[in-house]
């Protein structure tokens, strides 16, 4: 579990993060602190029995509050915790498959073709509907920080990732082993992904044809989101997410 403590011990490391990678920001008060770390250990440490994926979360908590700091400036509101007004912005929420435009859950996306790279996140989703291939773009209502890669899938496939930010390409993230030696089948980033109003994404999966032509696998990303408080409430279905007044996400 976090603290305010450590939180207000990291603001100042956060500033100079966001400082470093240019993204906007205003300063936390001390009330959108206390309503971080409640919204922190209420979300990402009591619902896991593995002390990891908290261990995880608690490694990128400089990159959490760049994101808090960067949807108060964006938003131009409060951090209102878990449950905020319609005035306020979410505390850092579970990153959902519906903010990226996948669909209402992360199993929307499969099956997969193997032997090539296969869109994942992208323009042409049965959710959004857009052209294959091309990018999402992330609205005026939403900021993101994706923290790593994982599957919910009991025997994961994938072996690749391959991702696209503001239209530059990623070195590709072998994913493979560590995806299926590892009891919770997640990557862990050593660089968080922070995707702000206006940023462009795109993430392709590579899974060998070894397993035959076409298989499943639930690919998710861990990570956390702030989203309007207003949004969270008017598009509570998450097949509205995808409405151009949401302003959550948009093809491209």
């Amino acid at each position: 579990m976090i603290d305010e403590a450590m939180v207000k011990a990291l603001v100042s490391d956060a500033q100079i993060a966001a400082e470093r990678i240019g993204i906007p920001i205003k300063k936390l008060d001390d009330r959108e602190i206390k309503n971080i770390v409640k919204s922190f250990n209420a979300n990402f440490v009591v619902p896991f029995k593995e002390r990891t994926i908290s261990d995880i979360y608690e490694r990128h908590l400089v990159g959490i509050l760049v994101g808090a700091m960067a949807a108060k400036n964006q938003m131009d509101a409060v951090i209102g915790g878990d449950m905020p007004a319609s005035n306020e912005i979410s505390a850092p929420i579970p990153l959902e498959a519906a903010f990226l435009g996948i669909g209402d859950d992360w199993d929307d996306a499969s099956p997969f073709t193997t032997g090539s790279p296969q869109n994942w996140v992208h323009s042409g989703t049965t959710y959004l509907g857009g052209t294959a291939g091309n990018d999402v773009k992330i609205g005026e209502n939403a900021v993101h920080v994706i923290i790593g890669f994982g599957s919910l899938h009991p025997s994961p496939k994938i072996s690749r990732l391959i991702l696209r930010l503001n239209g530059k390409d990623k070195p590709t993230i072998s994913t493979g082993w560590i995806m299926r030696f590892g009891d919770l089948h997640i990557k862990e980033f050593s660089t968080d992904i922070i995707l702000i109003k206006d940023s462009t994404f795109k993430a392709q999966v590579m899974i060998s044809s070894a397993f035959g032509s076409s298989v499943e696998d639930i690919p998710y990303f861990l990570g956390v989101s702030y989203i309007s408080g207003n949004v969270l409430r008017t598009y509570a279905d998450p097949a509205n997410i995808k409405s151009t007044d949401a302003k959550i996400i948009s093809t491209t």
